[in-house]
């Protein structure tokens, strides 16, 4: 099995990726594939630029990791995204182009003629239109499918459309977002359907403990009031251990979730890559999260599997 990250130059512009991405295989005790973004889209809305040759040099420090790498995309000017995939590609790069919502289809077209892997972006925008959204994605999935051509989609982890079209890939930044909001998440296999709990809800605690036993929580931890939060008379070690506990467990749901996917859609690999999708990719832009993910992730898989 195989514990799937995406980072990006943006955020891990300064970062040992090496070190990193051994620190995830013995926590996780496995394989780690790393997906590299630029992190563009992030950069844009903090008002901070990334230059082509910073991307580029980066890409190529850490080739030897990276299992896929995205182009650095213009949001808006297909024209300029171009110029840079051409620029890497040049520099003897394998990137993955981008193509945007709201990009003319002749685009998408041209893409799909030349490459056999393409990344959607610009869809987290359209999270409160789900139904437009998805009559999108099915022009651009027939489009795709004339040249047999994969998709990766950007933060798109939306259920219904993730299970109901055949993305290679996809990643989701989701996944970390119980920690900072209280949430804990349990996916199920057999209803095809995730189960979002406050913490600190004992009763519903109580009703999902095998539930959230299996995705390695403790159900009396999580229903008590000020799990994972730091609160007067707590001790730092305690504090640390169901923080863990909480990103850890949210990490198994997501990688659980990509196995699901996996399982559903069967995508065969694009040239170049081996492994049968959907594959879910773990995204965040704080190294802490995956830490505990990886090892949490580790331990589910080791216990889910037969001797």
């Amino acid at each position: 099995m195989t514990f799937h990250v995406l980072t990006s130059f943006h955020y891990f512009r300064e970062r040992d990726m090496t070190d990193l991405v051994e620190q995830l295989r013995q926590g996780y005790g496995g394989d780690v594939h790393l997906f590299a973004d630029s992190g563009a889209f992030s950069a844009a809305t903090l008002g901070a630029t990334i230059s082509l040759p910073d991307y580029r040099t980066w890409l190529t420090d850490w080739r030897s990791i990276i299992t896929t790498a995205a182009t650095l995309d213009v949001i808006g000017d297909p024209i300029a995204t171009a110029r840079n995939t051409e620029a890497l590609e040049a520099a003897g790069l394998t990137v993955l182009p981008t193509f945007h919502v709201g990009t003319p289809w002749p685009v998408l077209e041209d893409l799909c003629a030349r490459y056999r892997y393409v990344a959607l972006g610009g869809m987290v925008p359209y999270w409160r239109r789900p139904k437009e959204l998805m009559r999108w994605l099915v022009h651009a999935f027939r489009i795709a499918r004339d040249t047999g051509t994969v998709f990766h989609g950007f933060g798109q982890t939306n259920l219904d459309i993730i299970k109901a079209l055949p993305f290679y890939s996809v990643d989701s930044s989701t996944w970390a977002g119980g920690a900072r909001y209280g949430k804990v998440r349990i996916w199920d296999d057999v209803r095809g359907r995730m189960t979002e709990l406050q913490a600190g809800d004992r009763e519903r605690a109580h009703r999902h403990a095998s539930q959230l036993l299996h995705h390695g929580m403790d159900p009396a931890l999580v229903g008590r009031r000020g799990f994972a939060i730091r609160t007067d008379g707590k001790s730092d070690e305690q504090f640390y251990r169901e923080d863990a506990m909480m990103r850890g467990s949210n990490g198994v749901t997501y990688h659980r979730l990509g196995l699901y996917l996996a399982h559903r859609h069967q995508v065969a690999p694009p040239p170049g890559w081996d492994h049968t999708g959907t594959c879910l990719y773990l995204a965040d832009t704080h190294f802490k999260n995956f830490i505990p993910a990886a090892a949490a992730v580790g331990a589910h898989t080791r216990k889910d599997t037969p001797v």
